[in-house]
């Protein structure tokens, strides 16, 4: 799947006395293009392999996973939690300690 880099973003990691942390900036007007039907614009953050014209040190790309375009593992037929539904999902011998 392509990338769709986040136009109207910046971000910049800056050293401080505790450590470094992360200057970020969003146009507003901008970022609502890629809000979802329910107001949230999910985003990755990468690093820059290189620091950009203005000093940004990370970039923004539009994270649009979701859940039902994702199908569920295939469950396994000889793990005797799939077939039977009056066994819990995790029982006393599932815990390793």
């Amino acid at each position: 799947m392509a990338k769709t880099y986040i136009d109207g973003t910046s971000c910049k990691a800056v050293n401080g006395q505790f450590g470094e942390f992360f200057n970020m900036s969003f146009n507003l007007e901008k970022l609502q293009q890629y809000a979802n039907e329910k107001g949230y614009v999910n985003m990755t953050m990468s690093k820059r392999r290189e620091t950009g014209q203005y000093g940004d040190t990370h970039y923004f790309t539009l994270n649009e996973w979701s859940p039902e375009g994702n199908s569920a593992p295939a469950s396994d037929p000889n793990d005797r939690r799939s077939n039977d539904s009056n066994n819990p999902e995790i029982s006393v011998e599932d815990i390793p300690f």
